[in-house]
């Protein structure tokens, strides 16, 4: 899961070309444009990553009053990929003596200072609202049989491009739109947003799509237990970048409900062909390349950079890229950063 609020150490200070009051921290994979002199290397802090929504009721927040904004009812405000002096800055940093609470703790275990330490100060992660398309009525809650589909980014992990062993792995194209799933479990089968399984309605783009696809037919015919995880794209979601008439339903992973796994490559390829064979329209994200890490010598900046270029449609620039080991078992994306910054109202 996506830790927002972490325990870091500040490991470089750069100066900003230019810039006489502010230079850059580099936080493992993260840069953070902070005040001169306010940090030096070694020093740990509190790291809160983009789309950390920070509550202003908190006084160790109120310096970034002139950004405030109102979400779910709660005046706050959202932390956005920004340019400060033509340098990306990507979250905030700040001591971590401001922060007593989380600073007895780390220092009584130094295991808890990988904690997601978001629920202890009130921190939520920032979601932009759901089309009324999206939402429709809740069945229940995301089924406990099935994993949430929130892959880590690259930033966050520095050590899979340093110790990488020569597993090659797929590259695919990270569509624009909001996140579904359809499966089938021991008789039953059903369709889910990111945060709930949906009843059946017919304004419901998520059942609508998966019923013209003819994907729930397929599924119970397959004749196994297990779940369609991809991106519902198209009319009305997230401003149609793609240029779609409608709305489409493309896959990027087959999890195996029985074995609690996902699947690889090949089994996913395989699902997709024998669903297709029983008369299901299944779509799939673009393949970019099947490739090794090393190609990037270790640097988070070169996969970044590698991030940038075209969408589905050749015209759009893509939102970024997912990378995943050919057997399912490690999976990461990278964000476009000029996605970002296009996007930061988002």
């Amino acid at each position: 899961m996506r830790k927002l609020v972490t325990v870091r150490t500040v490991d470089a200070i750069r100066p900003i070309p230019g810039a006489d009051a502010i230079e850059c921290a580099i936080v493992e994979g993260w840069t953070v444009v902070i005040k001169k002199g306010e940090f030096a290397v070694g020093d740990r802090c509190v790291f809160f990553e983009i789309d950390s929504f920070l509550p202003l009721d908190d006084p160790r927040f109120t310096f970034l009053e002139k950004a405030a904004i109102t979400w779910n009812e709660q005046r706050g405000v959202r932390l956005r990929t920004m340019k400060l002096r033509g340098q990306i800055s990507q979250g905030l940093i700040l001591p971590l003596l401001q922060f007593s609470e989380i600073d007895a703790l780390a220092l009584a275990d130094p295991a808890l200072r990988q904690r997601d330490w978001a629920q202890l100060l009130g921190i939520d992660k920032w979601e932009p609202v759901v089309p009324a398309c999206l939402s429709g009525e809740v069945e229940g809650a995301f089924p406990s049989f099935i994993a949430k589909t929130d892959q880590e980014r690259i930033q966050n992990l520095p050590e899979v491009l340093a110790g990488n062993d020569g597993h090659a792995f797929e590259v695919t194209v990270k569509l624009d739109g909001s996140s579904m799933t359809a499966f089938h479990n021991a008789g039953a089968v059903g369709v889910c947003g990111r945060n709930w399984q949906l009843r059946e309605s017919p304004g419901n783009s998520l059942w609508r799509v998966a019923r013209e696809d003819r994907l729930l037919e397929a599924l119970a015919a397959l004749g196994r237990n297990v779940a369609l995880q991809g991106e519902i794209i198209g009319e009305g979601i997230q401003g149609n970048p793609e240029k779609l008439r409608g709305q489409q339903f493309h896959v990027f992973d087959v999890f195996d409900i029985d074995r609690g796994g996902y699947c690889g490559m090949e089994e996913r390829g395989a699902v997709v062909d024998s669903l297709r064979a029983l008369g299901a329209t299944v779509r799939t994200v673009p393949l970019l390349e099947v490739t090794a890490l090393d190609r990037f010598g270790g640097s988070i900046a070169e996969v970044l950079a590698y991030a940038e270029g075209p969408s589905l449609n050749r015209e759009t620039s893509r939102e970024g890229l997912v990378f995943k080991r050919l057997d399912g078992r490690l999976s990461f994306k990278a964000i476009s950063n000029s996605y970002l910054l296009k996007h930061s109202d988002r």
